[in-house]
């Protein structure tokens, strides 16, 4: 699994991908940190990707490196507003706290995959890894 979460810290940016009516959505997306094997990301609760998961929530992400190793990370969703880690965030990301201002943004949000399975592949002809968290 440290495979997974070392290539995830490196490329956090990738592609979430949820279910809107039936017809897939993929939009670019931030991999925030992994804590206590849940793997979190953040949004705005009036973003239709929100309410796209509180409809349907599963979810797969999926990062590629320069060297062409990728990770898919899919699971069950859970929300959370647990304002250290959002705290977290925003000490991290400058953006990310332009946008919301600070932890206590009614509209700023946590979803992280808690179980769910990663998978690891390249281009090298070797066989995908799987891990289950």
């Amino acid at each position: 699994m440290q495979e997974a979460i070392t290539l995830l810290q490196a490329n956090r940016s990738g592609f979430l991908a949820t279910v809107d009516a039936g017809q897939p959505r993929v939009r670019p997306f931030q991999f925030q940190f992994v804590e206590q094997g849940k793997f979190y990301f953040c949004t705005a609760k009036s973003k239709d990707v929100y309410k796209q998961l509180q409809t349907a929530p599963t979810t797969e992400f999926s990062v590629t490196s320069p060297k062409m190793e990728t990770v898919r990370l899919r699971g069950a969703v859970k929300f959370s507003d647990d304002r250290q880690l959002k705290q977290r965030i925003l000490d991290n990301e400058p953006m990310i706290r332009s946008i919301y201002g600070n932890a206590d943004n009614p509209n700023f949000t946590l979803f992280y995959l808690e179980h769910g399975e990663a998978i690891v592949f390249d281009f090298s002809g070797n066989p995908p890894r799987q891990y289950t968290f």
